[in-house]
């Protein structure tokens, strides 16, 4: 795969690359490219000025953001494309956010058993990536929610395709990952316990459910649902 001449990247913090190099961009015009990526459509210059700076009057906020457009870099290709009224991510602009989102898209379709899942389009970072830590506005609070659930179902499906081909190895790998990515998350869990007992390792399947329980009880004060329950209790009553 050749280099795209602007690629942003916001999985694991902000990156502008230009030709493969890094390119600075200021605070403000970062929030900017972030948001407009993360969108990916048309945004109402009014609106996308309230998103950005909601603390400030209307004339302020436009005034922000037309500073931020002034200071964005400009390489041989537009980063952002004007229209009447509204601005939007180049349509050459390669997002990872947005690479990931096809991806799963992909992975979730009817057609998706017909391509092996070792054939990831995407670095396999990306699906266990958080989405510009750090930052706190509220708009990426609630980005971030949404592709924390999107990689995660993601990282679920793929531990199913690659048991489903006999890959045992990097189906226990994407599966540890979803339980790494939210240790609470009990479909994650019960994929994880039902990998330990196809492979002939109840043990290792108790294990899991035991820390899962104690996880819940602590953070929670629930119990593992029935569902969970069933997998391993042909394993407790055995002992």
């Amino acid at each position: 795969m050749t280099t795209p001449a602007i690629a942003l990247h916001l999985l694991n913090g902000f990156e502008l690359l230009v030709s493969g190099r890094e390119v600075p961009v200021p605070p403000n015009s970062q929030r900017l490219l972030a948001y407009l990526a993360l969108h990916n459509r048309s945004v109402p210059r009014c609106a996308l000025a309230t998103a950005l700076w909601p603390n400030l009057p209307d004339r302020r906020a436009a005034a922000c953001l037309r500073s931020s457009l002034w200071r964005l870099v400009r390489p041989p290709h537009a980063i952002v494309e004007p229209g009447p009224g509204v601005l939007r991510i180049a349509a050459d602009v390669r997002v990872d956010v947005a690479l990931v989102r096809h991806y799963a898209a992909e992975l979730a379709g009817p057609d998706a058993n017909r391509t092996p899942a070792a054939s990831l389009p995407i670095p396999v970072a990306w699906l266990t990536a958080e989405l510009l830590p750090g930052w706190t506005d509220e708009w990426v609070e609630a980005e971030r929610d949404w592709f924390r659930e999107l990689r995660l179902h993601a990282l679920e499906t793929l531990s199913e395709r690659f048991h489903a081909r006999g890959d045992h190895f990097h189906a226990h790998e994407t599966a540890m990952a979803a339980v790494r990515g939210d240790p609470l998350r009990e479909s994650a869990r019960r994929r994880l316990i039902e990998l330990h007992l196809a492979d002939g390792n109840p043990a290792a399947a108790l294990r899991q459910y035991a820390s899962y329980q104690a996880l819940l009880r602590a953070e929670l004060g629930v119990s593992p649902s029935p569902e969970i329950r069933r997998l391993v209790q042909p394993v407790l009553a055995d002992q």
